[in-house]
């Protein structure tokens, strides 16, 4: 992965937990949430040692 893919994944992931946090509908909330989530695990699937810091 490219450091470009890594800078993105990981803006796209801070993006998505704040707008979680902005949510009033829950269910808008956990998309968010999700989204955050999938971006995170493209980060530790390149490398693992991301799981232990905070990668957003």
């Amino acid at each position: 992965m490219a450091r470009n893919d890594v800078e993105y994944f990981a803006r796209r992931a801070q993006q998505e937990r704040k707008r979680a946090e902005c949510c009033d509908d829950s269910s808008a909330r956990r998309v968010h949430q999700e989204m955050a989530e999938r971006y995170t695990a493209k980060l530790v699937a390149r490398d693992p040692q991301m799981a232990q810091g905070d990668v957003a």
